[in-house]
This record gives structure tokens, C-alpha cells and sequence, in this order.
């Protein structure tokens, strides 16, 4: 014996489910928000690098700053020195002072949060590392930090006090000479 369903009108078909999909959605969100992304993050925070924090599993990059990187090295007085782990090192400082209260600004090109974060001192702490000569200053983000970089410049802070290669440019590869690191290919003699 073949049992008969009821016949359910094909425009009706679809109601039970998109019933439930809009009630878990509404529910499972709370109240709706604009955008989720852009709020501000507020906690105890880690440095990953001088210029990126970490809030549990999400991470948020300095707003205006841009920081040496953790592995980056300057010259000061003609002597090679670890300047992007002492900007780490400052970036770490800062953070112990929780909770640290990050506002979002946009997004970057691997589409993390970038944010203006203050210790709980309220100590700006992408301004505090361009103060200190660790970081240098995004304008296009944030002209006001402009000024903060020009007297770290004009007192020789940090990496001022020498030479050092741009944070960007070197991500990008570039090295002062001193840094540059010589690869050569294993030839045979033959």
C-alpha cells in the first residue's frame, strides 16, 4: 500500500523553513547590530608584534601606527641593534595596564580590525611607540600623530637616533646593507 501525503500548494512549500531560518537567525544574534566588525574591543590584550594585539582569538592592528617589526634590526651609533623586539617590548609594557580598550576605525588589506587602542592610563598606545621612536606615523590615517612623529624625529627617539628601513618597505624585502642577508647557490665543481 502506497501512502498519500497532502498536497501542499508549491508556492506555500518553502514557508516552514524560511520560518525557522529567519527565528534561529533573530534569536541566535540577539539585537541587530550594524556591523559587527566595527565596534569597539575592549579587554586584556597580548602583542603579537609591536603593532598587532590580540583579544583571545581576535586580532586588531594599530590604527595610524606603523611599528617596527618584531624581528627588525636598526643601526645606532654604527652597532646593529634589535629595535623591532624593543618595540615589541614597549608594546608589551603598554598592555599591562587592563583593560585595553581598542576602537575600530577599518579594516586593512587581509581584512583585520584596525583600531586606536588605549592602555586603562588611557595611554594611546600607537602614539606612545611613534613617540618613543618604535613606530612611524600612518598621516593618511591619522594626520594628528604627524606632530608626535616629527618631535621623535627632531629628538632622536628610538630608531630616530640611527638608521632603519621603513616598516613597510621592510616587510616588502628591503634591508639596510649591514642586514641584507647573502644567498648563494650551492655549486658543484666540476
Amino acid at each position: 500500500m502506497v501512502e498519500q501525503r497532502p498536497h501542499i500548494h508549491p508556492h506555500l512549500a518553502f514557508l516552514p523553513a524560511a520560518l525557522v531560518l529567519a527565528l534561529g537567525c533573530t534569536l541566535a544574534d540577539g539585537p541587530a547590530h550594524a556591523d559587527p566588525d566595527f565596534d569597539t574591543l575592549s579587554g586584556t590584550a597580548r602583542a603579537v608584534d609591536p603593532d598587532t594585539l590580540e583579544f583571545g582569538f581576535r586580532r586588531i592592528d594599530l590604527w595610524g601606527a606603523d611599528a617596527l617589526e618584531r624581528f627588525q634590526k636598526c643601526l645606532v651609533n654604527g652597532q646593529s641593534t634589535a629595535c623591532g623586539a624593543e618595540a615589541w617590548q614597549v608594546t608589551t609594557n603598554l598592555l599591562v595596564a587592563t583593560p585595553v580598550t581598542c576602537e575600530v576605525r577599518g579594516k586593512n588589506r587581509y581584512h583585520r580590525n584596525m583600531a586606536v587602542c588605549r592602555n586603562a592610563n588611557g595611554v594611546d598606545i600607537g602614539q606612545s611607540l611613534i613617540a618613543r621612536g618604535m613606530a612611524v606615523a600612518r598621516r593618511d590615517e591619522m594626520p594628528e600623530y604627524g606632530a608626535t612623529e616629527d618631535s621623535a624625529k627632531q629628538s632622536r627617539a628610538g630608531a630616530w637616533a640611527g638608521e632603519f628601513i621603513d616598516p613597510l618597505q621592510w616587510r616588502r624585502g628591503e634591508r639596510l646593507p649591514e642586514h641584507e642577508i647573502e644567498i648563494r647557490r650551492w655549486q658543484r665543481d666540476e
